[in-house]
């Protein structure tokens, strides 16, 4: 009987040793579950991570690639602008020493006007306006002329040929009289800006004031 209980303690000891060490299992298993889900919940959290850091590390490197092109156009855009202003500048001064050297001049300096102009006429403007006894207000040694006001518009643009609106008034006299005619004309001008020269001048109306 003694034995019998014995064995039968014993059992007991042994099943209740199985289940604690199952239990104790069972526990370890939970929490390697535990720390695994947790693990994979963080790698899930540093991969969205890193996917939005990535995606705004991009899109702020686009935008600086951006800013970037778009300062370039900027410079770019202000340096045609600045050399399209230097050009038209320099047009407008050209051809506005070309129309004060026509229109201005007196029974003196009639003869002189080539002089001023030659370097802004091409050379058959100059063959034209100078180079026969036929110049193009005709016989001007006994005129006083004046340019009293002169517009240049900009007009088309075909590579370096410029074209231009001039509108001029003046005003002339022969030596002999007392009274002074008043006249508008108004011209298209051709011009080479790569040479500066004025290369045709074209007269679209011509009235009295």
């Amino acid at each position: 009987m003694e034995r019998k209980t014995v064995i039968i303690v014993f059992l007991g000891l042994v099943a209740a040793g199985a289940l604690i060490w199952g239990c104790h299992e069972y526990h370890q298993v939970q929490v390697k579950n535990i720390k695994i889900s947790q693990i994979k919940r963080q790698k899930a959290t540093l991969l969205k991570t890193n996917a939005k850091l990535k995606g705004t590390v991009t899109a702020a490197k686009q935008d600086q690639e951006a800013a970037v092109k778009a300062q370039r156009q900027v410079q770019n855009n202000s340096a045609d602008n600045k050399a399209e202003q230097t050009s038209n500048a320099t047009m407008t001064a050209n051809i506005t020493t070309v129309f004060n050297g026509l229109y201005n001049y007196n029974q003196d300096t009639y003869q002189q006007r080539q002089a001023k102009v030659k370097r802004w006429l091409s050379p058959k403007l100059n063959q034209q306006y100078f180079g026969g006894k036929s110049q193009l207000y005709g016989d001007g040694s006994q005129v006083t002329s004046k340019l009293t006001q002169l517009r240049v518009y900009r007009q088309a643009v075909s590579g370096s040929q410029l074209r231009a609106l001039v509108v001029a008034k003046y005003q002339s006299k022969y030596a002999s009289a007392k009274t002074w005619n008043k006249g508008t004309s108004v011209y298209e001008v051709a011009y080479d800006s790569q040479n500066q020269q004025v290369t045709a001048i074209d007269s679209l109306i011509s009235k009295t004031d």
